[in-house]
């Protein structure tokens, strides 16, 4: 390898880290206002991070997944995959109990970092528990209504 050839990695190999930096700060920009990253926002990171920052996809995704690590910025995508594990844990026979719903509200809430107001959380939660086909478990054995679900 001649001198010029090593000249010329080493400056692409800067640009690349130079561009890995600055799309680390483009994703701590688009996190400034609340420290989330709803899944849209994670959407448009990642797509500059493709065109603008001219990385591949699996490099914009470890570059944001490490920046939201050391920054402490909640992705709503992780948060709601660790929440469709506890609601598939938590629901039997298609209905999840009113404590078991707040419980996985409080975890939802948690893994945001409490970004979210406790009304929108609820309504994704149910959404979610919706989706799957459940629904919300009677209040008590004979005469229980499920209205505490339907308030959502």
């Amino acid at each position: 390898m001649s001198v010029e050839d090593q000249g010329d990695k080493n400056q692409r190999m800067s640009a690349s880290h130079r561009d890995k930096k600055q799309f680390g700060d483009f994703v701590r920009i688009h996190a400034i206002n609340g420290n989330l990253l709803t899944r849209e926002d994670e959407m448009r990171v990642l797509k500059e991070g493709i065109t603008r920052f001219h990385m591949e996809l699996d490099e914009a995704t470890g570059v944001m997944l490490s920046v939201a690590a050391e920054r402490d910025i909640a992705l709503v995508s992780q948060a709601e995959h660790h929440v469709e594990v506890m609601l598939e844990q938590v629901v039997k026979r298609g209905k999840i109990g009113q404590k078991e719903f707040a419980d996985v509200v409080a975890v939802y809430g948690k893994l945001t970092g409490g970004s979210l107001a406790l009304p929108e959380i609820q309504r994704r939660v149910k959404q979610m528990v919706q989706e799957r086909g459940w629904n919300g478990r009677r209040t008590r054995r004979i005469f229980g209504t499920r209205k505490w679900f339907r308030k959502i």
